[in-house]
């Protein structure tokens, strides 16, 4: 596909060269079907000729085409201008010809065709080694530029290297200084221990005299102590007796005191079941007393209430005979005034004093 762009690009490019080498429009057009049927092996045509020209109306193109094949027919028809020959061997002899330089042109042509072939793989080859060639160009810039960030690291970590270097070189230095103070201070610790070993084994022997007269001490006491434990067991043998003695009494009076135990639960079980009946009637006196109390409680408040209301019964008994006594008094005085009223008598002066007396009195009764 790259190879016919390019075919197309440097076709195009002739064309382009030819304008102005042909201004005429039929010169330029013939120009092109030649270029394209000999140099480029392309058969032309009236729309592919007007497509890379574009000049002219598009009788252009076809008249041009037209005119160009018939010059090629003309050119390539070969005459034999013999007067001694005859007309048939003439046009034999012509036939002939233009058969051999058909075939010669084909020939070519074909030649031309494998020439381009192999150009055309030639300049893909040389593509396709120029792609390995930019292709192994970057591989080796790449590799390069590993190669030098790997060198810049290994710089890196040298100069790391080499500055550890010079800080263990210090600290071996310090390490030597403190080993020899290391040194110095075990020889003194040596020394020391010396003097205390002398001492621990003086104080050793001293301990161990020592030891041997407390085992000494120790082996009398072991005899004088033995003889103590004779005289201890015999005295525990005595104990023994005395101990069974006491053991077969105490064994009697337990067996008695066991008697007069199961006696006295007995006791005990019948006094528990007289509880237990005593319980029993207290329970039934308690509640009896209780439903005693609940009915007295009852009663009283029967009985306040009775009172209340009998005190209220007395309070109204009381105020109806006031209101009665009020009532008949009022009657009573009013049947007396209504008499009055009904019998006039003649007063007298002297009458009508002691009637005036009289009402008074009464006024101040």
């Amino acid at each position: 596909m790259d190879t016919a762009l390019t075919a197309e690009a440097q076709l195009q490019a002739d064309i382009d060269a030819l304008r102005p080498t042909y201004p005429n429009t039929q010169d330029l057009y013939r120009e092109v079907c030649a270029l394209m049927f000999f140099r480029y092996g392309m058969t032309p045509t009236a729309n592919r000729l007007y497509q890379l020209v574009r000049k002219g109306s598009m009788s252009a193109p076809a008249e041009a085409l037209n005119r160009f094949w018939r010059q090629l027919r003309e050119k390539s028809r070969v005459v034999i201008g013999h007067p001694d020959l005859p007309e048939d061997l003439k046009n034999s002899a012509g036939e002939l010809v233009a058969s051999l330089w058909k075939s010669a042109q084909q020939a070519a042509a074909e030649s031309l065709a494998s020439l381009r072939e192999e150009a055309e793989r030639a300049v893909d080859e040389a593509r396709a080694g120029e792609q390995t060639a930019r292709m192994e160009r970057d591989t080796v810039t790449e590799t390069l530029t590993a190669v030098r960030e790997r060198l810049a690291q290994e710089c890196a970590i040298t100069a790391d290297l080499r500055r550890e270097l010079a800080e263990l070189g210090a600290l071996h230095a310090n390490q030597a200084a403190k080993l020899d103070e290391a040194r110095k201070e075990i020889n003194a610790q040596h020394a020391w221990l010396n003097s205390v070993q002398r001492e621990h084994e003086a104080e050793l022997n001293k301990v161990r005299d020592k030891a041997r007269l407390d085992i000494d001490a120790a082996e009398a006491a072991r005899r004088l102590a033995g003889a103590e434990a004779e005289r201890e067991r015999a005295g525990a043998a005595r104990l023994q007796q005395t101990l069974d003695t006491q053991r077969a009494a105490a064994a009697t009076a337990a067996a008695q005191h066991r008697a007069e135990l199961r006696e006295t639960l007995a006791a005990v079980a019948d006094l528990r079941q007289q509880v237990g009946a005593l319980q029993a009637a207290a329970t039934a006196a308690i509640a009896s007393r209780d439903d005693a109390r609940q009915q007295l409680d009852t009663l009283r408040a029967e009985l306040a209430s009775a009172t209340a209301r009998a005190n209220d019964a007395d309070g109204r008994a009381m105020r109806l005979e006031t209101e009665l006594r009020h009532a008949g008094e009022l009657y009573e005085a009013r049947l007396a005034a209504a008499t009055v009223k009904a019998t006039p008598v003649p007063v007298t002066p002297a009458r009508k004093s002691r009637r005036t007396d009289k009402g008074a009195s009464g006024s101040d009764q």
